[in-house]
């Protein structure tokens, strides 16, 4: 399978996970494609696999389903999100120059000239060109596939800052949680063991010095 027909395909199974995602949130078209700052018919192009959503309009969505970016990305569980106000244009704007720049710099960093980076992923040059621009969004497949080129991990190009990115750290935060032995997750979860937790997470801010002169105050302390 050639890589295009590989981003055709992924375009249109993340189509199915997006549209399946909305009828079960019980959200319209319409409402849905408000809330990432879209058309109607763009969405469905999206939902139906005709076109390619962008990362930061995906991380809207995400965001407004009250699902996990990774369940779009790759398998995950439900959480749930909170409540913010934004305007979604602007911020869908901004996202897509941020991650057009830090591609950009990534290539430039690979020693890729642009012209290089289109023959590698087997698109026009003017088209990476407007992605590294920010002038055109990224779909998906198209990010996957630039990201893969320049050796990049994707989970940079995610939002990690602002109201989408505080949720997202969230959820992984709670995922981390769940992982953890039903022990430690009872000694977290119990109140009066948060002076232990602060003690915790001041020492890990401490040099190997810093822990070695602490280590010998507790030992003079029991001894």
């Amino acid at each position: 399978m050639t890589d295009r027909q590989t981003r055709i395909l992924r375009a249109k199974m993340l189509g199915a996970l997006m549209r399946e995602k909305r009828l079960e949130t019980g959200k319209s078209l319409k409402d849905m494609a408000k809330l990432i700052g879209t058309t109607t018919s763009t969405l469905s192009s999206y939902e139906h696999g005709r076109k390619s959503i962008s990362l930061p309009e995906l991380e809207l969505l995400a965001f407004n389903l009250d699902t996990p970016l990774r369940y779009f990305l790759s398998p995950s569980a439900d959480d749930v999100g909170e409540d913010y106000k934004f305007d979604p244009v602007i911020m869908v704007t901004l996202r897509q120059r941020m991650i057009g720049a830090m591609l950009r710099k990534r290539r430039l960093e690979q020693g890729m000239s642009i012209r290089e980076l289109a023959a590698t992923v087997d698109m026009p040059t003017s088209r990476v060109s407007n992605y590294e621009r920010g002038v055109r969004p990224i779909p998906i497949p198209d990010l996957e596939s630039l990201a893969d080129a320049l050796q990049q991990s994707l989970d940079v190009l995610i939002d990690h800052e602002g109201p989408i990115g505080n949720w997202h750290m969230t959820q992984q935060a709670f995922e981390r949680f769940c992982e953890l032995p039903v022990d430690l997750r009872a000694f977290f979860s119990t109140p009066e063991k948060e002076s232990y937790l602060k003690m915790a997470e001041r020492l890990s801010k401490l040099d190997l010095h810093a822990l070695q002169r602490v280590a010998r105050a507790l030992d003079d302390l029991i001894l």
